[in-house]
């Protein structure tokens, strides 16, 4: 039986994508040609253009609840998963709600998040003033279910599910237990 795993990868099941080689090198092309490389006895940042950081910012390292607390603020979050035989990780924004500690949001059926965010997953919140440089980045990472049972449905309070951008019916739930939780905030003093 052939299974699909991912954007490019059609009639591809594991062993076939495993076994697969790397792609030849490129070779470099003429367009670089005249650009200079370090020599092994150089300073890797000769010719770069260093950042300073600001001594007026300040970074703290976030309490679990603080965490929460934050995230309890929004309502727009990052989901991230991996999809069988991709190597780096999918990363979706959805629409979401925090209860109890549980972050909850909706999918369709056939979606890619119903499809690959079940069992491990992270979900990243943030907030940033970009002109004052300032903000907070919360991610928490744990099991993602399908709620299926009616009565745990019920439980959810009607109204807290925020309505998703994106059309179509998200009429699906999920949610990510948390069980690892850090956040940082940057702000200056």
């Amino acid at each position: 039986m052939e299974r699909s795993h991912g954007a490019g990868a059609p009639g591809r099941d594991r062993e076939s994508v495993a076994e697969a080689a790397p792609p030849p090198a490129q070779r470099t092309s003429d367009e670089y040609a005249g650009t200079d490389r370090l020599a092994d006895d150089q300073e890797l940042m000769e010719g770069a253009d260093v950042i300073e950081g600001d001594d007026r910012a300040s970074f703290t390292v976030l309490e679990r609840q603080t965490c929460f607390n934050l995230m309890g603020t929004r309502d727009i979050g990052r989901v991230a998963f991996t999809i069988d035989g991709d190597a780096a990780p999918t990363v979706l924004p959805v629409n979401y709600a925090l209860l109890d500690d549980t972050v909850v949001f909706r999918s369709t059926l056939a979606g890619t998040v119903m499809r690959y965010a079940r069992g491990h997953a992270a979900f990243q919140v943030d907030l940033f003033d970009e002109e004052r440089r300032e903000g907070w980045s919360v991610l928490a990472s744990g099991r993602c279910r399908w709620v299926r049972d009616t009565d745990e449905l019920a439980r959810i309070p009607q109204g807290r599910l925020p309505l998703p951008w994106a059309a179509g019916d998200r009429d699906q739930v999920l949610k990510l237990i948390p069980g690892r939780v850090t956040g940082r905030r940057i702000h200056r003093t």
